[in-house]
């Protein structure tokens, strides 16, 4: 066997997988075997949001070149980056508080709740998809999603979506500003029910206050 080489390059940009089979916690580095290939691997590299590395562990990559001349992993996560697949209990009864309302104000509409229901059932599982797709480019280096597509999906209803995809993906979930415009997106379907439920008393008032 050939021996494993620091300096043996990749094809430039190509994704890669590998395990860590050295990893220094306290020094927040590490080393990876890619085929017969030895990559330095550091901390800052790896997605934010993600467990600490350990050794043994497999991960996604782009390779590139660090200062000194090595083969190093760039934008890096794990190959089981998506969490556990489980929401958790917290978070599906989180989801279930924040559909209460907007379940209810669905007797409001103008048409059968079901079909208001099946309407969002729909668009969320596309969001979960964007968001599937968008983690998945992420993994290859390929170009990404657009946030703003994403945030659009999300105001057309499809919010509960995003929120499992962040929990059992692992994605987009630690980014502060993308957060704060998804809670900003719950907390204005939380109004607008509470709205539709008081027969636009809400929405009224506010074209009374801004009309003077």
């Amino acid at each position: 066997m050939p021996p494993i080489s620091d300096f043996q390059p990749f094809q430039a940009g190509s994704p890669q997988e590998g395990t860590i089979t050295q990893w220094e916690d306290e020094k927040g580095f590490g080393w990876v075997k890619s085929g017969e290939k030895r990559v330095f691997v550091h901390i800052k590299e790896f997605e934010r949001g993600q467990r600490r590395p350990k050794a043994g562990e497999e991960i996604h990559y782009i390779p590139g070149i660090d200062a000194k001349g090595r083969n190093c992993a760039k934008r890096v996560t794990f190959v089981k980056s998506g969490g556990n697949g489980r929401v958790g209990v917290g978070g599906w009864i989180l989801l279930s508080g924040l559909l209460l309302l907007p379940g209810l104000a669905m007797l409001w509409l103008p048409v059968p709740w079901w079909m208001g229901a099946g309407v969002m059932t729909v668009i969320s599982a596309i969001t979960y998809g964007l968001y599937a797709d968008d983690k998945n480019r992420a993994v290859t280096g390929a170009w990404r999603v657009p946030e703003s597509s994403l945030h659009l999906a999300e105001l057309l209803g499809g919010w509960p979506g995003a929120f499992l995809a962040q929990r059992q993906l692992r994605h987009k979930c630690s980014k502060v500003s993308y957060q704060v415009v998804f809670w900003f997106i719950v907390v204005i379907f939380q109004i607008v029910a509470v709205d539709l439920m008081l027969d636009q008393r809400l929405s009224q008032a506010l074209m009374r206050f801004l009309a003077r």
